[in-house]
């Protein structure tokens, strides 16, 4: 079975954040031995986050002409996700039923309704299963 992976905000930087070298050679190592055997998911809200953290809160910020580069290379390698009002109103009961934030929620219900079954992140409880078919994976975890 092809693992079907959706990446959250905070792994997505770390590919990017030389000042992390440790959790950016993790993320890339994780990427690099799956791209053959799996499917890569990224939603247009964890792009969003991406453009925003990058361009002014880390500490050597991406250029947004750099960001338009880094974005185009991410459509080549990630199926990315569109949000729907579906999308959102499936975020508001997975928030009220497992307690996570909306915005997390939000990025569970995109990796639900594109069918992933593996969530990086390095945020969400490791280990958590949310609907019977998608396991919370942390990469950093030991």
């Amino acid at each position: 079975m092809i693992d079907k992976i959706f990446i959250d905000t905070n792994i997505l930087v770390y590919l990017f954040d030389k000042t992390e070298r440790q959790k950016q050679t993790k993320a890339k190592k994780i990427i690099s031995e799956r791209l053959s055997s799996s499917k890569f998911f990224l939603s247009v809200q964890v792009i969003n986050e991406f453009i925003n953290i990058t361009s002014k809160k880390i500490s050597f910020p991406i250029p947004l002409n750099k960001q338009k580069e880094i974005i185009d290379l991410l459509n080549d390698i990630f199926i990315i996700a569109s949000l729907s009002l579906e999308t959102t109103l499936s975020a508001i009961e997975i928030k009220n039923k497992y307690k996570y934030s909306f915005w997390d929620s939000l990025i569970i219900s995109s990796a639900i309704e594109n069918k992933c079954n593996i969530l990086f992140s390095e945020d969400m409880q490791h280990g958590s299963i949310v609907e019977s078919t998608l396991t919370i994976v942390n990469p950093f975890e030991k």
